[in-house]
């Protein structure tokens, strides 16, 4: 896929050779991770391009080196062909200033040395980790950021999949960047909680100014603000963010102010990998003011069961609310 990557890439990929590359994102997480690493390789690149001068002549010949050593299957080598005029643009105007660029400039001087990107992943659990400027980043369970182990000159760039919490030391020479399906989030020192669920984007902002980019539109959130889009919507809706429930697998509190119900179980089950549903729909809107803190799933059904004097069975896997 990596020539279609290309193409897509640098706008010259057909409706069809993008509707292929949407399928295949869709087709396996794992193709999604690969593309979003891919992508923030590309941008780094970009960047680095834009404000280094460099021999592409001698880069390029250092690339196809690469190339050939990697042992591609045949059908790579006609991707990589510049007798394909479309591939030409592509190749030359992305892979040679892109990658050439990284293989040859940034790799501490070493040509012989691979750009080196570190990825944090949470699997089952939350993890906090220190980035290389030392911001902290709290992952929820089944999330993963990637970023280069060296940022470069004037930004920090990562890659997000899935739901993270940012603490950015402060450094206005070089904004905090934070791409995630098709937004890129851009701070100098704040604390924020980023979300990125199916085709839903989410960012929260505690501390601080963030900047919320799309393609179409760019807004600016204070502390206490949200903003919400879709992977394929080109607005974002901004509110203001009500309740504290977003923070839960940092604080280890279920903090409910009216909330919903609903909104409390979307939560309790990512929490405790479980799958609450609602027998009676009116139950989904009954509100909830208390807070559960680090407590076992079972007290919180309890509390849950008294409160609005409805019955909580567990049957085939699922937690019924009735």
């Amino acid at each position: 896929m990596d020539d279609l990557l290309v193409k897509h890439l640098t706008g010259e990929a057909t409706r069809e050779e993008s509707e292929q590359v949407q399928q295949w994102l869709a087709e396996d997480e794992a193709n999604q991770h690969y593309f979003d690493h891919f992508k923030l390789i590309w941008e780094e690149s970009v960047q680095l391009a834009a404000t280094t001068h460099v021999d592409e002549q001698l880069a390029w010949q250092r690339f196809q080196n690469r190339v050939q050593q990697k042992s591609f299957p045949p059908s790579k080598a006609k991707v990589w062909s510049m007798n394909n005029p479309l591939m030409r643009a592509a190749v030359i105007a992305g892979v040679v200033i892109s990658i050439a660029v990284l293989t040859y400039v940034l790799f501490n001087n070493n040509p012989g040395k691979v750009l080196s990107m570190a990825t944090v992943q949470a699997t089952d659990n939350v993890k906090t980790d220190t980035l290389p400027d030392g911001s902290l980043v709290t992952l929820n369970k089944h999330s993963q950021i990637s970023y280069p182990e060296r940022f470069v000159k004037n930004k920090r760039v990562l890659q997000l999949n899935g739901e993270a919490f940012f603490k950015v030391t402060h450094d206005k020479e070089k904004p905090f960047e934070v791409h995630t399906n098709n937004i890129t989030v851009t701070v100098l020192g704040t604390s924020f909680n980023v979300r990125s669920r199916g085709d839903t984007t989410e960012v929260i902002v505690e501390t601080g100014i963030v900047q919320v980019a799309t393609d179409k539109q760019t807004v600016v959130l204070k502390a206490g603000q949200k903003a919400i889009t879709g992977l394929n919507e080109a607005l974002v809706q901004t509110q203001a963010n009500t309740d504290q429930l977003y923070n839960y697998y940092r604080s280890k509190k279920f903090v409910c102010e009216g909330t919903p119900l609903w909104k409390l179980a979307e939560k309790l089950n990512e929490a405790y990998d479980v799958h609450i549903v609602f027998e009676n729909p009116n139950l989904r809107d009954s509100l909830l003011t208390t807070t559960f803190d680090n407590a076992p799933l079972n007290n919180i059904l309890k509390v849950i069961s008294t409160t609005f004097n409805i019955s909580v069975t567990k049957e085939k896997g699922q937690i019924i609310l009735r």
